[in-house]
C-alpha cells in the first residue's frame, strides 16, 4: 500500500460523479506519485478507472482513517465545485471551477466511463436484436422527493408534450426508449429503461442512434463514449454544465429576476422552485431546430455478436475483462436492465 495519498471526496448525483472522473484525470497528472482513493455516492461511475486505485461508498469508509491517513503523506481533496465564483457566476466550467479549488492545472480535461466488452456486448445482445436503431432520450433528471409522485424541474426538466413534437418523425424508424425511474413522468406508448446499475443505461447510450437529452447524466456519459448528442436547456447554463460537442439548444425564456428562497449561490435553483418559473406554456423549443440537429447524428450500426464468430477470429479480439468461468452459477451472472413498457398505450402522463 502506498504511503502517498490522496483521498478525493466526491459528494452529489450521477452526473457530478462523472464529470468528477476528469477532475481525477487531472489530480493524477499533478500527483503521478500519488495513489488516488475517491469516496463519492455512485463508486460504480469508477469502476476500470486507470487514474484511481480504489473507490469507496460514502457512509461506507470503516477504516479509510487506518489504512490512508493516519501516519501517511496524504492529501485530502475535499472541495465543493458548486460553491467557486467562476461556476456560480458561469463564467467557467464545473470541471475547471472544481480544479481551480483543488489546485491542479485544467487543460480541458473530459469525463471517462470505462465499460468492459462484456458491459458492452450484453447491452448489444439485448438492444441489437431490433432492426431498427436505437434512440435515447431523457426528459426529466435528478431523483424523487419524498411524497412527490411526478418530480419536474422547470430549471433543466423538458416539457413532454413539446419533447414528444419531436420524437414523432422518428417514431417509425427507430426503436425509441426513455431514460427515466418509476415515479417520473413519461409516454405510454414508449418503453423506458430504469436499471439500478448505471451502468448498464451508460453502455445503452453506446449502442444508440440518436440521443435527445437534458442537462442530467447521460449528456455527461455520452461525453466519455464520444457520442454527440442533442441537448435541451430549458435555462442556459452551457458554460457551467454543457459541453461544446454536444449540440445545445436553449429555450427561447429568459430569466429576468431572481428571487430565490432557499438559495442564494447563483441564479437558479436545480429542483426549479415553481414561484420563479418564467415559462408561459411549454413551447419554449423551435420544435423544427431540434428535429433537424437529431437528423444529423449518425446511426450506429451493431457488428456481428462475438459469441458468432470463428474461435480464430474471437483470438485475434482483444479482451476489455476475463471470461466468465464455466463453473459460475447462471444466477451469478450480472443482470440486464429491464426496458419496461406501459400497457394500452395511449397518451402522454404529465406531472
Amino acid at each position: 500500500m502506498n504511503e502517498k495519498n490522496i483521498i478525493f471526496h466526491v459528494e452529489g448525483g450521477i452526473g457530478k460523479n462523472i464529470m468528477a472522473t476528469a477532475v481525477a484525470k487531472a489530480i493524477k497528472k499533478k500527483h503521478p506519485d500519488r495513489d488516488i482513493i475517491t469516496i463519492g455516492s455512485w463508486p460504480a461511475i469508477w469502476f476500470n478507472h486507470p487514474d484511481v486505485e480504489r473507490f469507496y461508498a460514502l457512509g461506507n469508509t470503516p477504516y479509510i482513517f487506518e489504512d490512508y491517513i493516519r501516519d501517511k503523506d496524504t492529501l485530502i481533496y475535499k472541495q465543493e465545485p458548486y460553491h467557486h465564483h467562476g461556476y456560480i457566476n458561469k463564467q467557467v466550467h464545473c470541471i475547471e471551477a472544481w480544479c481551480d479549488l483543488l489546485g491542479v492545472e485544467y487543460n480541458g480535461e473530459k469525463p471517462d466511463i470505462y465499460l468492459t466488452h462484456s458491459e458492452s456486448e450484453m447491452a448489444r445482445m439485448q438492444f441489437g436484436s431490433s432492426d431498427k436503431p436505437i434512440f435515447v432520450f431523457q426528459t426529466n433528471g435528478g431523483g424523487t422527493p419524498p411524497n412527490q409522485q411526478h418530480p419536474m424541474s422547470w430549471v433543466r426538466d423538458a416539457p413532454l408534450p413539446t419533447v414528444l413534437k419531436m420524437l414523432e418523425p422518428f417514431m417509425e424508424e427507430y426503436n425509441l426508449i426513455q431514460i427515466r425511474t418509476e415515479q417520473q413522468p413519461g409516454y405510454e406508448n414508449i418503453p423506458f429503461i430504469s436499471s439500478p446499475n448505471i451502468r448498464e443505461v451508460i453502455a445503452l447510450l453506446k449502442w444508440s442512434s440518436k440521443r435527445l437529452l437534458i442537462d442530467s447524466f447521460a449528456q455527461h456519459a455520452c461525453i466519455s463514449l464520444g457520442k454527440k448528442s442533442t441537448v435541451l436547456w430549458p435555462m442556459d447554463n452551457v458554460k457551467a454544465l454543457g459541453y461544446d460537442f454536444h449540440d445545445n439548444i436553449i429555450s427561447n425564456v429568459k430569466l429576468k429576476k431572481t428571487h430565490l428562497i432557499e438559495s442564494y449561490l447563483g441564479d437558479l435553483d436545480i429542483s426549479g422552485q415553481p414561484h420563479m418559473c418564467p415559462f408561459k406554456d411549454d413551447d419554449i423549443f423551435d420544435v423544427n431546430q431540434v428535429i433537424k440537429s437529431l437528423k444529423k447524428q449518425k446511426d450506429t450500426k451493431f457488428p456481428q455478436s462475438m459469441m458468432n464468430m470463428a474461435p480464430q477470429q474471437q483470438q485475434q479480439q482483444p479482451q476489455a475483462c476475463p471470461s466468465h468461468p464455466p463453473q459460475m452459477a447462471p444466477q451469478m451472472a450480472p443482470q440486464m436492465p429491464q426496458v419496461q413498457t406501459q400497457p394500452e398505450p395511449k397518451q402522454v402522463q404529465t406531472a
